[in-house]
C-alpha cells in the first residue's frame, strides 16, 4: 500500500459519534404526538420504549415509541401530519 493509499484509509476508517438519534415513523399514516403529560417537554429525558406520539391509520392507530434514551431535542413532524413509513418524527440525544 503506498503513501496516499494509507491516508485515504485512514481517514475513511476514522470514527465518527453522533450522540443524536432519530425517532422514525413505523408506518405510514397520520402524526400525532402524545399529550404533554405523557411526553416531557423538548430538552427533557424520554427512556427507551417510552410512547412518544401515534399515527392513525385506516382502522386504528399505531403507538410511536422511542428507541433510545436521551434527551428530546424535538419534533420533525407537525401534529396532524401525513407521514411515510420510517420518515424522522422526532430526534433525542442520547445518554451514556
Amino acid at each position: 500500500m503506498t503513501a496516499v493509499e494509507t491516508d485515504v484509509f485512514a481517514v475513511c476508517a476514522e470514527e465518527v459519534h453522533v450522540p443524536e438519534r432519530l425517532i422514525a415513523a413505523p408506518t405510514a399514516g397520520v402524526f400525532h404526538a402524545a399529550p404533554p403529560d405523557v411526553v416531557t417537554a423538548e430538552g427533557e429525558i424520554v427512556h427507551a420504549g417510552q410512547v412518544v406520539g401515534s399515527i392513525e391509520v385506516t382502522g386504528g392507530s399505531v403507538t410511536v415509541t422511542s428507541a433510545h434514551t436521551g434527551f428530546l431535542m424535538g419534533l420533525l413532524a407537525l401534529p396532524g401530519e401525513r407521514v411515510r413509513a420510517d420518515q424522522p418524527l422526532a430526534w433525542v440525544r442520547v445518554v451514556g
